[in-house]
Parts: C-alpha cells; sequence; structure tokens
C-alpha cells in the first residue's frame, strides 16, 4: 500500500474524550479540500468516535491503524465536510455535566426503581438521537446517563431502564429506527453483564 501524504500531523497523546475529538474537529475545519491530517492518540475511545465523527462531519476517514499502543487516523478533508463548530463543542461538554447531575440525582432519590438495564451505542450521538426520538414519543423510563466505567472505560452514554423486558423493547425500537445501538447490559451487584443480543 504506497504511503500517505500527510498535511499536518496532531498529536493528542495524554488526551482523554472528548478533547481528541474535538482538537480533531476544529483543526480540520482549518484546512484546505484534499489535505490530510494524521492524528495520533492514547485515548481508549478514540478509534470508535473518530468514525462516527467523520461520517457525521463528512470527512473521509482513509485509515486507522494501531501503532505502539496509540491509535493513528488519516483523514482526509472533504469539499462538503462540515466540521461543528467550537460553540456545539461547548454545548457537548455542558451535555456531560447536565448528564453526570442526572445519573447522581437518579441515585439520591428514594422514590425511584434504580435502573438496572443499560442500552449501549456506537456513539454518543446516536444516544442523544435516541433520547430525542423516545422523548418525542413520550417515553418516560429510559434516561440517558455517561457510560458506566464497568461496560466501557472510555467516553460515552448509555440509556438506563428498568426491567429487561422494558430494556429489549426500546432497544427494538431505536433499532427500527435505525438508530445505532448495541447492546444491552444488565447490573448485578457492582458487575455489569451483557444480555442481549
Amino acid at each position: 500500500m504506497e504511503e500517505i501524504k500527510v498535511d499536518k500531523r496532531l498529536d493528542l497523546t495524554g488526551l482523554s474524550c472528548p478533547l481528541p475529538v474535538v482538537m480533531t474537529s476544529e483543526t480540520m475545519r482549518k484546512m484546505k479540500e484534499g489535505e490530510i491530517l494524521e492524528v495520533v492518540s492514547t485515548d481508549p475511545g478514540f478509534e470508535r468516535d473518530i468514525w462516527s465523527w467523520a461520517k457525521q462531519s463528512g470527512n473521509v476517514l482513509i485509515k486507522v491503524e494501531k501503532k505502539e499502543g496509540k491509535t493513528v487516523a488519516y483523514i482526509k478533508k472533504a469539499s462538503q465536510s462540515h466540521e461543528p463548530s467550537l460553540w456545539y463543542w461547548i454545548k457537548f461538554h455542558s451535555l456531560g455535566v447536565k448528564l453526570h447531575i442526572r445519573q447522581f440525582l437518579i441515585q439520591l432519590n428514594p422514590f425511584i426503581k434504580k435502573p438496572d438495564h443499560f442500552i449501549t451505542f456506537s456513539a454518543i450521538s446516536e444516544g442523544t438521537r435516541a433520547e430525542k426520538e423516545l422523548k418525542q414519543e413520550g417515553v418516560k423510563d429510559a434516561v440517558l446517563i455517561p457510560i458506566p466505567d464497568e461496560i466501557d472505560p472510555s467516553c460515552g452514554v448509555v440509556l438506563a431502564v428498568y426491567g429487561e423486558k422494558r430494556a429489549k423493547e426500546i432497544y427494538e425500537k431505536l433499532k427500527e429506527k435505525d438508530i445505532a445501538v448495541e447492546a444491552i447490559y444488565k447490573k448485578e451487584g457492582k458487575e455489569y453483564k451483557r444480555v442481549f443480543p
């Protein structure tokens, strides 16, 4: 395979989610059509996040590879790309704060059934899309919260639901709407076990 001619390099070693994707997006926004960016990251969720970001932004993810414990991505600036603005990322960060507060309040409230099933997604954007869809349908028993470290130590979100039957109903409903759901996990004590599919 011929070597990729890189126009700019971005070393994000040591930075955690969501900073690698934010900084990649900001750098790509300033690049010219056809230019190629090489990004190096040590964040464990970077590969998954960069695939999702490329799909949403319209840029071309040429190649992703592992080198000495790091993820290296090669991205080509597309003519019709639309990188999110800095304001988008500020709202994205505030979403993270909101979800953590929401999770804390659920744990404190003695009057609600604690969620015991968690629906995961291929990307954070898919989780927020799912929450929006369910809200429009009046579904109130599925709550978007940060992904538990026991399921995935990298950045992400899950829909927290009470009961396996209900979790499967919501999973299937979202799948029909072409939302990229991944799996359902059940909390047993301090452990999280994948139960579907």
